[in-house]
């Protein structure tokens, strides 16, 4: 029996034992109603719709719950959040009799962390749960109150100021130039384009390259700038317990939608949220059945490592990613330069310019460590310069590794898609790519 059976067989039980023969709704109910950020700020005696009053609740015991919450921070404080539970939530109802909805939520399984949740409602009381739900849906989301911080869904923290610089993303300047020309020409005339043809201001990006190219750099970067141009950011981060769940993109488009302001919502890896029941739910975003309706505009910047796993109802079909980038792994001698030259700092010699070459159809990470290492080396050796040989002797070094890597993982363990994620983590800008 699906877990959503059990609940609502459960929820029958109790509903008959307390309110026999009492007609009733059985609902898909919102998860947020048993978060206890909602239980925290929805307080009994709030008024809503039918001439209704919220009382409070009162936690039941249901058999095939085990109760359990998640944790966050909310400001300076760390609290619980997300909460497998049974309720019965009280109703008081002006000039009439009071009522009970019975309440229950709980993860599908143990390898999905997502709520579901259902409730048994009076026949003629919807229209007041409804509003109630909305209240603890508001309660959740997270609250967009300035613009100088990039706000952050899942994740151990809250929000985290952006620190890289445009000009520190070192790629093909048609590149960078189109990218922010796309972002500043949709907030800037886009927005009322979009009004004007009565569709949602909502503009989806997608930077596509194999890792190490600088995605995640671009974001940063391109957070920035948003944020320095009087724009909200936010941030969907897979690094806490619960990995890419579709949950996080709900309470992302909802603060999308509530803010304010203009918004860049960044999702990395998006391939990650394109696996099983999920998928359909990201397409009906991207094919906006259920895009943020911003007034002020929203702007989707997403990123994938796996372009091969966004398959063509995505890809190939207009409207669902408006535009895609593809980030290059070094293709010149001009690029790979520049980006040794970033890397090593005040080390750069004019001679190190014999290992450039090396460097050609790599990521620019490999570039970073390659600076890295050889001035690590320079270090070891109390040496105060970097010489070409400590450079070239990298460059080998990390290459043969490379060799070795592969090899092993061909032998011994295929390589696929699924356990390259897991060996990755959905940190925020600056700590990978």
């Amino acid at each position: 029996m699906m877990m959503y059976a059990r609940l609502v067989q459960w929820a029958t039980e109790v509903w008959n034992q307390r309110f026999p023969g009492q007609e009733f709704l059985t609902i898909w109910a919102s998860a947020e109603c048993s978060n206890m950020l909602a239980h925290a700020q929805v307080k009994p005696g709030r008024k809503l719709k039918q001439h209704v009053r919220y009382t409070g609740y009162v936690r039941l015991d249901c058999p095939a719950i085990t109760p359990i919450s998640d944790y966050g921070n909310r400001g300076s404080k760390m609290v619980l959040t997300a909460t497998a539970g049974a309720f019965a939530f009280n109703f008081a109802v002006e000039n009439g009799s009071p009522f009970q909805v019975i309440y229950a939520s709980a993860y599908f399984d143990e390898d999905v962390q997502d709520l579901t949740a259902i409730a048994l409602v009076p026949k003629d009381r919807l229209e007041a749960w409804a509003a109630f739900e909305m209240l603890c849906s508001r309660a959740v989301r997270p609250r967009i109150r300035r613009r100088r911080d990039v706000y952050i869904i899942g994740g151990t923290d809250a929000f985290f100021d952006p620190t890289v610089e445009w000009s520190d993303v070192i790629l093909p300047d048609d590149l960078k130039s189109k990218l922010l020309d796309d972002m500043q020409a949709f907030f800037g005339k886009g927005v009322g384009i979009y009004r004007q043809l009565k569709l949602p201001p909502f503009r989806k990006l997608l930077l596509a390259g194999v890792p190490g190219t600088g995605k995640t750099m671009l974001c940063a970067a391109m957070a920035k700038i948003a944020i320095q141009s009087g724009r909200v950011v936010v941030y969907v981060s897979g690094a806490d317990r619960d990995g890419a769940s579709f949950e996080k993109i709900q309470r992302a488009l909802q603060a999308v939608t509530a803010a304010r302001y203009p918004v860049l919502l960044v999702v990395e890896e998006l391939d990650a949220y394109l696996q099983g029941d999920d998928k359909a739910r990201v397409l009906n975003v991207l094919d906006g059945i259920e895009s943020p309706n911003n007034p002020q505009g929203a702007l989707l910047l997403a990123t994938t490592n796996y372009p091969e796993a966004i398959d063509e109802r995505i890809t190939k079909r207009p409207g669902r990613v408006d535009r895609i980038f593809i980030v290059p792994t070094i293709q010149d001698v001009t690029h790979a330069e520049q980006m040794l030259r970033h890397y090593m700092g005040d080390q750069w010699r004019d001679e190190h310019m014999e290992v450039v070459e090396k460097l050609l159809e790599q990521p620019g990470a490999f570039v970073r460590e390659v600076a890295l290492h050889a001035r690590m080396l320079a270090a070891h050796e109390h040496k105060t310069e970097v010489t070409t040989e400590m450079l070239d002797q990298s460059v080998n070094s990390l290459l043969r590794q490379l060799r070795a890597d592969s090899d092993f993982l061909r032998e011994r363990r295929p390589i696929t898609m699924v356990n390259a994620k897991k060996q990755k983590q959905n940190n925020p800008f600056g700590f990978r790519d």
